[in-house]
């Protein structure tokens, strides 16, 4: 086969590739109109806590320490529980509304802090980035490492986003004099992705995983 045919082939198979990824995204399974879309993250240090949502358990991911979203009914009490013990009613999601539930432990019992990132928009054109701190005490910084800065003054418990173009990047996440590094991997047009910045044992950690909804189904 020739150069031009190999190339030919393997600009076909990616863009039947993406293709599908956009068409798996763009009929996944929805829920109807008066739902809210939650996820967890976590504080705590060693393996993700067991939790579930409305008696359902929720998975977090024990690298990012975070869950995928899951759709809920929207102004309704939200029963969150942790290794089998409920924390709170008090979250009543707004219908379209994504939240993200942080829940941290102070000795034997679990705490949860909502985090209202509002209704989710997308550019086609370019991807966007979510950033969460999650350091208490702090007032962070993500910035390009050795270059611009994308995120300023975010207090703690906050969220700050913005779109940008689907390129990587080597990032660095600070809080007073320390720092993490996170390497953003290569984004597509459209993609969400959310990054973390935690302190665990003393040292600042910064994790970033693809935002994605778990396909609904009712419960």
């Amino acid at each position: 086969m020739s150069l031009a045919a190999l190339l030919l082939f393997f600009s076909i198979a990616l863009a039947a590739r993406s293709q599908g990824q956009e068409i798996r995204r763009l009929y996944a399974t929805r829920p109807p109109a008066g739902y809210a879309f939650i996820r967890i993250a976590a504080l705590s240090e060693g393996p993700p806590p067991r939790v579930q949502v409305n008696s359902a358990d929720l998975q977090i991911n024990e690298a990012t320490g975070a869950s995928s979203y899951r759709a809920v009914p929207a102004n309704e009490p939200l029963n969150l529980s942790v290794n089998g013990a409920a924390i709170s009613k008090d979250v009543v999601p707004d219908a379209e509304a994504y939240l993200t539930l942080v829940i941290s432990r102070t000795n034997s019992t679990w705490n949860v802090q909502s985090i209202d990132e509002g209704q989710s928009s997308s550019d086609g054109l370019k991807a966007k980035l979510r950033f969460l701190n999650l350091v208490p005490g702090c007032t962070a910084t993500l910035k390009i490492a050795d270059g611009p800065t994308i995120f300023q003054q975010a207090p703690f418990g906050s969220v700050q986003s913005r779109t940008i173009n689907p390129v990587t990047a080597k990032l660095e996440g600070s809080c007073d004099e320390g720092n993490a590094p996170l390497t953003l991997p290569q984004l597509r047009a459209g993609d969400y992705y959310s990054i973390f910045l935690r302190k665990d044992s003393e040292r600042l950690r910064l994790t970033g995983q693809l935002d994605e909804t778990e396909p609904y189904r009712e419960r």
